[in-house]
């Protein structure tokens, strides 16, 4: 499968949104309340979606990965075993996994998380794409694409994310000391969009998605 013609349907299709525009209206058309998980439901759908429109994707919402000593599991994409996180392990739910219909190794992970500028935030964010490189490396490191979304008020400038954009190229090391290594850049793209909402919190429109870097 083509990775830059898969990047490519993905930049037109957030620029040019004629996905949006037709399978989720209240996104463009009507606006939505921002209430409770309603802008991030719509958004991590949205995506998922996108997957469907492609032939050879099958794309699912909020699948949990977990490493496997068993490498059936996920055909042969799964490469690491319960030893290189430690004995305790949480999983990781990304908010949308596209597989390869042909061999089932999947082909992008994305996390769609809001971005306020205060500290309990910021770290929600770094805590999400934490998340994606766990579940790139749980899903055997040869994933072509990895995709992060804030989405976050029109009014609101969001401050620099550099820092945990750079997760992605440099690792991090988790509470227990156990360290996680970066993505394969040969291998790995990521594309990091911010979403801005539009109109007032008791009717939003979600039709602004930019590209960041």
């Amino acid at each position: 499968m083509n990775k830059n013609m898969i990047i490519c349907f993905i930049k037109e299709e957030f620029k040019v949104g004629g996905i949006r525009n037709e399978m989720f209206p209240m996104m463009t058309k009507f606006g939505v309340r921002d209430y409770s998980e309603t802008v991030h439901s719509l958004g991590l759908n949205y995506i998922t979606a996108i997957g469907r429109c492609i032939e050879e994707i099958a794309a699912v919402s909020e699948c949990p990965v977990y490493p496997h000593k068993d490498n059936n599991v996920y055909s042969e994409c799964v490469a690491e075993g319960l030893e290189a996180y430690g004995d305790k392990i949480s999983e990781v739910r990304p908010d949308s996994i596209w597989f390869s219909k042909e061999d089932n190794r999947p082909i992008l992970i994305c996390e769609f998380e809001r971005y306020e500028k205060n500290k309990r935030k910021d770290l929600k964010v770094k805590e999400k794409i934490e998340n994606l490189l766990i579940a790139y490396h749980q899903l055997g490191g040869n994933i072509p694409i990895i995709l992060f979304v804030y989405w976050s008020y029109a009014a609101e400038n969001p401050g620099d994310i550099d820092e945990y954009i750079s997760i992605f190229d440099n690792g991090f090391r988790k509470s227990n000391g156990i360290y996680i290594p970066g993505i394969n850049g040969v291998k790995t793209a990521y594309l990091i969009y911010r979403c801005v909402a539009t109109g007032s919190s008791e009717n939003l429109r979600l039709n602004q998605w930019v590209e960041v870097g």
